[in-house]
């Protein structure tokens, strides 16, 4: 048994990159050793650990881990205090700071670093990435508003730090796996495999946010996890680190993730998505998880069905609805229901008129994602397939419609994929810009340009984008408008419907303000808005009343 326990430590020494030559010196002369003791509790620490197998009662767990090389990427700061101070030091310019994080957590990877160090140095990288995500202050958001593109290498940049981040923490987590330890168990452990998670969801949120779809490998991990946890009867634990706090559950990380993606984030305007996911933060214990019940397997009816979704664990996809999930998919063991009534109940009663004022966004944003919780949206119209090619040309935003109106701006390529009464879908390659929901967009097709909004927005990693589009009615054409009180000319659309109605840059529009419109012949009108039918962060669409004499 002796010889067997000093060969193993031989092996370990002689394979360390960490050693002298004479790193097992000791080994040769055993009366050498200062604490024989010691030495005995660590080589047998190390042989049970050689011997250690994952719990055999749990699910494999298949981690997006790192794999730590031996190639080194220069120092890096590895005290979490002075790491603190370095990013209170670094520029507050977004795309400048993602990438100078994302190559310091790289290197990372090519440290040999304690676990305990590890898990404080990234805990400091974690904070820091929520809350350029999630706190961001007006500055930041007006900037991003006013820049109107965010490029893809950007929206990369950020998506590869928060997986990065994660995989570190998979990395450390994975180790108490293999070693057979139990996340019940071991507070560390789950640690890890929560924190890691919350990045997963904050990764998959980022996408949303963005119109763009779930990085891959994002959901399959988060429901893979779910499994895991549920048998290892953690799922709703919050461990905690002393010198580190606490995190959230893995089943509050997983719902409100999941709300968000029930909720169509790819037909919401821009940052809303943000807004829902904190919304969603105070009822995630009204969201229940549970396995499919039988009665639940065969049901087909929709109303039965309202609040029923399908987790399908082996998929790399979100939570589907029941009720258009097959029925071979609802009867497997593993696969799982999310229950969303209750949320249901809580944001119906936010409608109701109390003395209590909600957010008139907050009720607008309630109003729109109602149908898509309950699993029961319903398209207004039904998309017809086109019997003729369905190329196109296209021009999105109110300031770019009226330069490419003018000559002076360049249009996309774009395909008709289908289309209804009340708009078509529109399939755009290499689209590396950001298109924004209820966006304004000029088709140019082979005999007419037709005005739309953007209705949802959703493009792929390849910047493969697909649009659904809302028709607006009438022919643009170029106009400059004049308030009567200043000299400021702001240029315009005219739309000759039934109730002739002007699109301006927001700001344009106030109740019975008094304009004078030049159209592209030089004649005038004197007109008085009347309602405003639509506005957004760049463009506002309202009618109008010609006043007499003009």
């Amino acid at each position: 048994m002796y010889f067997l326990f000093f060969a193993f430590a031989e092996r370990h020494f002689s394979q360390s990159t960490k050693l002298s030559p004479n790193g097992f010196h000791f080994l040769q002369s055993p009366v050498r050793l200062i604490n024989p003791k010691l030495f005995s509790m660590w080589l047998g620490n190390k042989w049970f650990r050689s011997q250690a197998k994952p719990a055999a009662d749990l699910p494999e767990l298949h981690l997006l881990t790192s794999i730590v090389t031996d190639e080194r990427r220069g120092e890096i700061i590895t005290d979490p205090a002075l790491l603190k101070i370095w990013l209170s030091q670094l520029t507050n310019d977004l795309p400048q700071r993602l990438s100078i994080l994302l190559v310091n957590l790289q290197a990372i990877k090519q440290q040999h670093i304690s676990e305990n160090r590890q898990i404080n140095l990234l805990e400091v990288y974690y904070h820091e990435l929520n809350r350029l995500l999630l706190n961001r202050d007006s500055k930041v958001i007006a900037k991003a508003t006013s820049a109107k593109k965010s490029t893809f290498k950007n929206l990369t940049n950020f998506s590869q730090t928060l997986r990065c981040l994660a995989e570190l923490y998979f990395t450390l987590a994975d180790k108490h796996y293999q070693r057979g330890e139990r996340p019940a168990d071991q507070p560390r452990y789950l640690f890890c495999l929560n924190r890691g998670s919350s990045l997963i969801a904050l990764q998959i949120l980022h996408a949303y946010m963005h119109y763009r779809t779930a990085p891959k490998d994002c959901w399959l991990q988060l429901n893979q996890l779910l499994m895991y946890l549920e048998k290892a009867k953690a799922v709703a634990l919050q461990p905690e680190i002393t010198t580190l706090g606490k995190t959230d559950s893995f089943e509050h990380i997983y719902k409100r993730v999941a709300l968000t993606a029930i909720a169509d984030p790819y037909s919401l305007s821009k940052f809303a998505v943000n807004r829902l996911y904190a919304m969603f933060a105070d009822m995630l214990d009204k969201v229940a998880i549970t396995v499919i019940p039988p009665q639940q397997q065969v049901i087909e009816n929709t109303f039965l069905l309202t609040g029923y979704f399908c987790i399908e664990v082996q998929s790399d996809h979100g939570p589907k609805a029941l009720v258009k999930t097959p029925h071979l998919i609802r009867v497997v063991a593993d696969n799982r229901m999310l229950q969303t009534q209750d949320v249901l109940t809580v944001l119906g009663q936010k409608l109701i008129p109390t003395r209590k004022q909600e957010n008139t966004l907050d009720l607008k944003l309630i109003r729109h994602v109602l149908p898509q919780l309950a699993a029961n949206y319903q398209r207004q119209s039904p998309r017809k397939q086109l019997s003729e090619s369905g190329n196109i040309e296209i021009v999105y935003g109110f300031q770019n419609i009226v330069d490419f109106l003018n000559g002076a701006t360049t249009a996309l390529k774009a395909v008709v994929v289908n289309h209804s009464e009340q708009g078509s879908l529109l399939h755009i390659a290499d689209c590396k810009d950001s298109i924004d929901v209820d966006e304004l967009i000029l088709l140019k097709m082979h005999s007419k340009l037709q005005l739309a909004s953007i209705c949802w927005f959703c493009s792929d990693w390849q910047n493969n984008g697909q649009a659904g589009l809302s028709l607006i009615e009438g022919d643009p054409e170029i106009v400059t408008c004049q308030p009567k009180i200043g000299n400021l000319l702001y240029p315009g659309l005219q739309l000759n419907t039934q109730s002739p109605a002007l699109i301006t840059q927001k700001g344009v529009f106030s109740p019975r303000r008094q304009l004078t419109v030049f159209n592209a012949d030089g004649k005038t009108m004197n007109v008085e808005t009347k309602d405003l039918f639509s506005a957004t962060l760049d463009y506002e669409r309202f009618t109008y009343i010609v006043k007499a004499g003009s």
